[in-house]
């Protein structure tokens, strides 16, 4: 199962959000789902306040806009049709985002017990695995689904797999890592009360230290 985990360089020292008039704010990004301490983590990695959502279409012809009813609908779907956040800094012209987030269903999750590569991966002590990494994040936790159809991509499974894609050279702040992971909780949190799994999947609030 592969993994966007490793690293993330931090090529900036300037921490101090860029003064915008458009866009939104953090907390209105991926449908209102980060919290205070997540809409903080995402103004720092971007040095900015004022962010953009994509509102296109997918290769299945879905809006592309992210919702928590469409993540949920969609988790035991194949990868393109997936609902997921795309958050971009406003005035960025360079058509990658800041932040990628997509939520499926997993019949399984990596064993904590594997070697941490090289890289300066971290682990966190969240849901039944979690991971930060130069490309992103990766967070496992419980939360048992059953797949719509007998047809569906994925069947029945007790895991979703949030994963937060993110451009190194694109970070800011001084502790990239611990941003990251903080917003994909967030998230993660939101999406598994929408699933009703919260109780299963017991994500705190607050990310611990590793």
């Amino acid at each position: 199962m592969a993994l966007l985990v490793g690293a993330c360089s931090n090529n900036s020292s300037n921490n101090e959000p860029e003064e915008s008039s458009t866009g939104i704010a953090a907390s209105k990004v991926c449908d209102g789902t980060l919290d205070t301490s997540a809409a903080a983590a995402l103004q720092r990695l971007a040095g900015t306040d004022q962010f953009d959502e994509s509102t296109a279409t997918n290769e299945a012809g879905n809006p592309t806009a992210f919702s928590l009813r469409n993540a949920i609908k969609n988790l035991h779907d194949e990868y393109r049709k997936r609902s997921a956040c795309w958050v971009y800094k406003t005035g960025d012209d360079s058509g990658e985002p800041l932040l990628e987030i997509r939520f499926s269903a997993s019949r399984s999750y990596p064993s904590a017990s594997e070697k941490e590569s090289s890289g300066g991966k971290a682990r966190y002590p969240l849901g039944v695995y979690a991971q930060v990494g130069p490309s992103g994040a990766d967070l496992f936790f419980q939360c048992t689904t059953k797949a719509p159809t007998k047809d569906a991509y994925v069947g029945d499974t007790k895991y979703v797999k949030a994963e937060l894609f993110s451009v190194a050279n694109k970070m800011r702040g001084d502790n990239v890592n611990k941003d990251r992971i903080v917003i994909l909780n967030s998230i993660s949190r939101r999406v598994a009360q929408e699933a009703d799994c919260a109780s299963e999947a017991g994500l705190p609030r607050e990310v611990p230290s590793q």
